[in-house]
C-alpha cells in the first residue's frame, strides 16, 4: 500500500519544515517493516482566487486529480472530524494496510477548510485536536501520529504506554 499525505500549502522555508522532513525520514525508514510501499508527501500552491468557495473548490480539484479514487482510501482532516486517540489512529492504519485498496490518502485543505466536494471522495474524517491549529503544524503533527503509528505496530520503542 502506497501513504501519502496531499496538502494544500508549502511547508519549505517555514519553522516547521526541519521537523517534517525529519519525521518523512523516519517513517520512510520503517515504512517497508509495515506494509507501506512508498510514503510521499505532495504539497500544492494555495488557489489565488478571491472568493472563499471557489478558492476551496480550486484546491479540491487539484487533489481529487492526484488520487486513484476508485483504489484508494481518502481520510480528511477536518476540525469537524472524529477525534482520534493515538491507538485508534494505529488502528485505522492497519485495517487500511490489511485492506484491498493501493492507496491511503490523508488530505489537509487548504487555510479556508476544505469543500463540501471532499464528501464525494473521502471514506472518513479525522480529527487532529478540538482546538484550531495552524495548518503547518497539523501536518507536523498528523506526520508524527502516523510514525508513532507504526512504530507501535512494528513494536518499536518509540512509543511507550
Amino acid at each position: 500500500m502506497k501513504l501519502k499525505i496531499l496538502s494544500i500549502g508549502k511547508i519549505s522555508k517555514s519553522p516547521y519544515e526541519t521537523i517534517s522532513n525529519h519525521y518523512i525520514k523516519n517513517i520512510q525508514s520503517i515504512s517497508k517493516q509495515t506494509g507501506i510501499s512508498e510514503f510521499t508527501v505532495s504539497e500544492f500552491n494555495k488557489s489565488g482566487e478571491k472568493n472563499t468557495e471557489l478558492r476551496k473548490q480550486k484546491e479540491f480539484e487539484v487533489i481529487k486529480n492526484k488520487i486513484n479514487i476508485d483504489n484508494s482510501v481518502n481520510i480528511l482532516l477536518d476540525e469537524n472530524g472524529k477525534a482520534l486517540s493515538t491507538t485508534d489512529m494505529k488502528l485505522m492504519i492497519e485495517k487500511y494496510i490489511q485492506g484491498s485498496k493501493k492507496e491511503l490518502n490523508f488530505i489537509i485543505g487548504g487555510p479556508d477548510g476544505a469543500s463540501d466536494f471532499f464528501s464525494e471522495i473521502i471514506s472518513e474524517k479525522i480529527s487532529l485536536s478540538n482546538m484550531t491549529l495552524p495548518h503547518l503544524l497539523a501536518r507536523v503533527l498528523l506526520l508524527e501520529q502516523i510514525f508513532r503509528s507504526l512504530t507501535i505496530l512494528i513494536n518499536h520503542p518509540y512509543h511507550r504506554e
